[in-house]
């Protein structure tokens, strides 16, 4: 067997120390790599848990004045924090109502969904939408004044923006009306899909109209007029309507 020489040897040391070098290294950037993963999480849930903080501040103040007349200034103040730090999170008073919009509507998608799957029968989770609809978009809620404040026109184009944000409404309507199917309530020839557009835009106009009322009182009325409309319709047996 050879014997390694000097200059062989002293080679295969620098290789080793390179290999090793190199393998301390990657070691090294995995290290930190990680510790920037975990610092990048605690700052999303700390951006998380603050921006809820301030749509929940901006929430209140709409409350408690039954408007959308507040100031940021008044929302950094609320949350004690600086207004600079404050647009870092929403860039002006538009797209913080906007969030808050988007997350009323989450929460009663969420709740229409809770209700639809421990409803004994379509009749019954139809009629549980409904009326959970109906409150939560009673006069002063968060829901019933960022969506006023999103129909007053201060975006183009802000009633469709509006509308599309109800789609998880209409799908859950759908799934109802086709569960109706089976149980005899709704003709099997409908098509739910579209049934269900019509029962979404049935829904917002009532509740606004609750809303503009002012009361209460007449959501059970407007609910099972709705419900009775849209299962029996309005026409009379005959030809169905055709676009020329």
């Amino acid at each position: 067997m050879a014997l390694i020489n000097e200059e062989g040897a002293a080679e295969l040391v620098g290789t080793v120390r390179a290999a090793r070098n190199k393998a301390h290294d990657m070691v090294g950037e995995q290290l930190a790599q990680g510790r920037e993963r975990l610092r990048s999480s605690s700052k999303t849930r700390k951006s998380v848990k603050t921006r809820q903080r301030i749509m929940e501040a901006a929430s209140e103040l709409m409350v408690e004045r039954g408007n959308t007349g507040f100031q940021m200034s008044e929302v950094s103040d609320r949350c004690q924090m600086s207004k600079g730090s404050l647009y870092y999170y929403f860039a002006d008073k538009d797209e913080l109502i906007a969030a808050i919009f988007d997350e009323s509507v989450d929460n009663l998608v969420d709740a229409t969904e809770q209700l639809a799957a421990e409803a004994g029968s379509a009749r019954e989770a139809l009629s549980l939408l409904y009326a959970s609809f109906v409150r939560r978009l009673r006069a002063g809620s968060p829901l019933s004044l960022a969506m006023t404040y999103e129909l007053a026109g201060t975006k183009d184009g802000s009633l469709p923006q509006v509308t599309s944000r109800f789609e998880r409404v209409a799908k859950v309507l759908a799934s109802q009306l086709e569960r109706a199917k089976a149980e005899g309530l709704v003709r099997e020839d409908v098509d739910t899909s579209v049934a269900a557009v019509f029962a979404t835009g049935g829904l917002i106009a009532s509740s606004m109209a609750v809303v503009a009322g002012g009361g209460t009182d007449s959501v059970d009325a407007i609910t099972t007029g709705l419900l009775d409309m849209i299962v029996r319709g309005v026409g009379v047996e005959g030809e169905p309507f055709t676009v020329e």
